[in-house]
């Protein structure tokens, strides 16, 4: 019973992964829209790393793999629940 269940979680992983793919290329920082100006807890970086985006508020998801849903604003962490199989967090104050 208990394999059976790890077996079907993998699989699902697997799934929500691969839905999720992401490819990063070479940063060309002259193909980035406009840095957004009406963030109201600032500017990030991408999930590439590349681009400006707005940075995630309070009680917003964040993280994920490979940070798919994006990354905290200032003052903020990305804070994952123990023991829950989630995909991604949500941003507290830190």
């Amino acid at each position: 019973m208990a394999s059976k269940l790890c077996l079907n979680i993998v699989i699902l992983f697997a799934i929500i992964s691969s839905t999720m793919a992401l490819s990063c290329r070479f940063c060309d920082s002259s193909q980035c829209p406009p840095p957004p100006t009406n963030c109201p807890v600032g500017t990030v970086r991408d999930v590439c790393g590349c681009c400006l985006v707005c940075a995630k508020a309070e009680n917003e998801p964040c993280g994920g793999f490979p940070g798919i849903f994006g990354k905290c604003g200032k003052g903020l962490k990305c804070v994952y629940e123990p023991n829950v199989i989630v995909f991604h967090g949500i941003c507290k104050k830190a």
